[in-house]
């Protein structure tokens, strides 16, 4: 097989038609009905069983521990939906996602401090010196109340010694009491249900939300009797939020190519989260670097010759992806500036070089988009049975760096749901961008549940 045939075998591989999305819609439904009854690690309650009116006010505050940064926040509610946010942004160390928790929250509550020592006597005093705070953690936690949890597995370059198994708040609010810090823990929340909060405050047709960033997850809402899995109090509120941890799905049923197989047998984490290793901004760059070198090693791309760095792991980055996304040359001009910036080549490659680059980058994106769209037409019909006709209006909030920053991501990930849609109802559903949704929603959560 030479380059030109082995490239055609891979784009058509990699297309995703219309019958085999909607294929994927219903393996996907079918995963989140069985999680609601049996599946502990997924669907997961998220013990937020109301929404906010967008009339509520007052300062609270708000952590959110992603995969690559750390936010803390001053949330100013003002009413009709609109917010005013004062945070500190930082990116977390290596030495803490690998250190023991201790480190981590002690690092964590100093952040705060420095955040609190900034803020005015008015801002702090807002609530009667009384100040509550929601935590957005980005990873997987069996919650077992509002303010409870053990965290599960981490993933995301995360090994923080004495975490798993045991509950964040606790190590936090010991962090915070060391420092004298008087904050009260009243909330803790994964970030796709804080995004599912900030963005129902000024919008009520809001019913799911996606985070896709570093990595990807979704919450929804869904009645509290079907939860089969958890017994609830009587007289528990009949809906409730669920934290989907959809990057754990599809192991089952997802189009995998060899290099998918490649990335997850090489990973620090194999067999998990396939989801998340198809269509994240962790992983998408890493895709493309696989099949670059198979490429160069077995067809002659780059005239048999691999850039030194190309051989590192991960370092052909997703944000090369966009740079090349966004290239609208024809002679891909702007791919080959790309490559020659990024990677040391003895020689330059060729114009038919950058555009074999610029066809395994557009298909990785696109087939991104299209199991994305796939996955959040399954929480529609999970919600919506009527699915793909709707009669009502639904938001669909989406937040993260891929989402918001990926050239042209967003308008091909609508597009990919419309095209399962099918529908002249395709335009009452509407993704929807929101910034900061985990820390404004960890905060108007934390509000919630502050009394």
């Amino acid at each position: 097989m030479d380059l030109s045939t082995s490239l055609l075998a891979f784009e058509r591989e990699t297309t995703l038609e219309t019958p085999k999305l909607l294929s994927i819609v219903d393996n996907f439904t079918e995963t989140y009905q069985y999680g609601l009854t049996n599946d502990h690690s997924i669907m997961i309650p998220s013990y937020v069983s109301r929404l906010p009116t967008g009339k509520e006010m007052g300062t609270y505050f708000a952590l959110d521990l992603g995969g690559t940064n750390l936010r803390v926040a001053a949330v100013t509610l003002l009413g009709d939906g609109k917010t005013s946010v004062e945070q500190r942004i930082y990116v977390i160390p290596d030495h803490f996602k690998m250190g023991t928790a201790e480190e981590l929250f002690d690092w964590i509550a100093l952040i705060t401090q420095e955040l609190l020592e900034s803020l005015s006597s008015k801002v702090i005093n807002a609530n009667n010196d009384k100040m509550f705070m929601g935590v957005t953690f980005s990873f997987p936690i069996d919650q077992t109340a509002i303010d409870r949890g053990k965290v599960m597995h981490m993933g995301k370059g995360f090994k923080v010694i004495g975490l798993e198994g045991n509950d964040p708040v606790e190590f936090l609010q010991q962090a915070y009491n060391r420092k004298g810090i008087n904050i009260h823990i009243s909330a803790i929340v994964n970030d796709s249900v804080g995004a599912l909060v900030a963005n129902a405050y000024k919008d009520q047709n809001t019913i799911i939300s996606v985070i896709q960033g570093t990595g990807t997850n979704a919450a929804c809402i869904v009645q509290i009797g079907s939860i089969k899995k958890k017994k609830f109090p009587p007289r528990f509120p009949e809906y409730m939020i669920i934290n989907t941890e959809w990057s754990l799905v599809g192991a089952d049923f997802l189009p995998f190519t060899k290099y998918d197989r490649l990335l997850d047998e090489q990973s620090d984490t194999p067999g998990f989260q396939p989801f998340e290793k198809m269509t994240s901004g962790m992983y998408l760059g890493e895709l493309v670097r696989l099949v670059i070198v198979d490429y160069v090693e077995n067809f002659g791309l780059f005239e048999g010759k691999l850039p030194k760095e190309l051989g590192i792991k991960y370092n052909f980055k997703t944000t090369h992806m966009s740079d090349i996304e966004s290239d609208l040359s024809k002679d891909c001009t702007g791919t080959l500036k790309v490559l020659t910036k990024n990677f040391d080549f003895i020689k330059n490659p060729s114009i038919e070089d950058a555009g074999i680059i610029k066809r395994i980058v557009q298909r990785f994106t696109r087939r991104s988009c299209q199991l994305q769209a796939a996955a959040i037409a399954s929480l529609i019909k999970l919600q919506c049975p009527e699915f793909p006709e709707v009669e009502r209006e639904i938001r669909v909030a989406i937040d993260g760096s891929i989402f918001h920053h990926y050239f042209k991501y967003s308008i091909l990930m609508s597009k990919a749901l419309k095209d399962i849609q099918q529908t002249k109802e395709a335009k009452k559903i509407k993704l929807v961008g929101i910034l900061d949704g985990g820390c404004i929603g960890a905060a108007i959560i934390a509000m919630m549940y502050s009394r």
